[in-house]
């Protein structure tokens, strides 16, 4: 890296290292739009690969055909919420009729008195079932919150993907004008690592999540549990999450389990949870992450645990991408490395001034050798 503008060092190394604290700046501080980069990536890869499949089949240039994608997708969107809204009409009406008489209802519910007698409402003075509903008021409040501003950063993502696909002949030719060896250059093609790791993280929790139903929905047939379908997208949404994905979905899928046929099968379903977790963990996982980093299988469950106990929950996601990221950068820094020496350089002009003297020499055999060297020089 190099840099006509900043103070670098000299030293090729301390250099590398300057290159590595400032990228690592670059996603610390931006760290909070880490919703609108993967939304990004994500519906820029899709589109793509839809609208090149539009392209292949009608001819149709990329912007058309995600144009014509988009289209669709508001049109179905604005077909769902009519449909949704039409169906929920008469609920609302019965609400507004029989509102009151449902809420009296519910606040003589025993569940309803039991907590009530367990946030302290009932005999006491200090107002604890008050308190109780306000903190959690606030509390969901403070979730609603949250779920806003991570919906807003979706919708810029879903944007800026739009954008850019339309403006992607243009934006990749100004990526490409840019030096590759520059602090601009480098950092540029290092944010496009993060890209690709997040775009191959998604597609191994993908297909993760799509085995793990397919194992568990004849475990659901056998047992007879109801709400099939919908136990069934639970399992495959759950599967998005790495590692605790398979037990949020073991955990419902014990209480179905138990509430439908007894203590039995909860131990099925105990089971199933368990083998899905070791094949997920030392088997689908490894065999998917090899694929994109040549590592060992323990390196990557080694790192899985090391982020995990290091930054939580938030660890899981980042394992993986972190290791594509440091194997691409190494593997840019080793052949950086590998370039020929001088020597070397040397050694290859001589054997092609060598081998351009014997063409010469057989393109023109009355040549002396002397004159066949005259030749050669320049």
């Amino acid at each position: 890296m190099r840099s006509n503008y900043l103070p670098l060092p000299a030293d090729l190394k301390w250099r590398r290292l300057a290159a590595v604290a400032l990228f690592l700046g670059i996603l610390y501080g931006l760290r909070e739009l880490a919703p609108v980069f993967v939304c990004f990536i994500i519906l820029v890869r899709a589109l793509t690969i839809a609208a090149d499949a539009i392209h292949d089949r009608t001819g149709m240039e990329r912007r058309g055909g995600v144009a014509s994608i988009l289209l669709v997708a508001v049109a179905v969107v604005g077909v769902s919420v009519f449909v949704a809204v039409r169906a929920a009409l008469p609920w609302v009406r019965e609400v507004r009729a029989e509102g009151r008489e449902y809420a009296e209802h519910l606040v003589d519910h025993p569940v309803v008195e039991r907590l009530r007698h367990f946030a302290g409402g009932e005999g006491s003075s200090g107002g604890g079932a008050a308190d109780t509903v306000k903190a959690h008021a606030l509390e969901a409040l403070h979730y609603a919150t949250a779920f806003a501003h991570l919906a807003l950063y979706l919708l810029i993502g879903f944007v800026l993907s739009v954008i850019y696909l339309f403006e992607r002949d243009e934006i990749d030719h100004w990526l490409h004008t840019l030096e590759p060896e520059s602090v601009s250059g480098t950092m540029a093609r290092w944010l496009g690592y993060v890209g690709d790791a997040v775009a191959i993280t998604v597609k191994m929790q993908a297909v993760t999540a799509l085995v793990n139903a397919l194992i568990t929905f004849p475990v659901l047939l056998v047992l007879g549990l109801p709400h099939k379908s919908l136990l069934f997208l639970l399992i495959l949404v759950s599967g998005l999450l790495p590692v605790v994905g398979n037990f949020i979905a073991g955990a419902v899928l014990c209480v179905v389990a138990y509430e439908t046929r007894g203590p039995w099968a909860v131990g099925v379903m105990l089971g199933v949870t368990f083998v899905l977790h070791k094949i997920e963990s030392y088997y689908l996982t490894p065999r998917l992450a090899a694929q994109h980093v040549k590592l060992p299988g323990l390196i990557l469950v080694l790192s899985l645990l090391t982020f995990e106990e290091t930054l939580g929950f938030v660890g899981l996601f980042l394992s993986f991408p972190a290791l594509y990221i440091a194997t691409r950068i190494h593997r840019e820094w080793a052949k950086e490395d590998g370039a020929p020496a001088p020597t070397t350089v040397v050694a290859v002009a001589a054997v092609a001034a060598v081998e351009t003297e014997l063409v010469v020499v057989a393109i023109e055999p009355n040549l002396s050798p002397s004159h066949a060297k005259t030749a050669t020089e320049p």
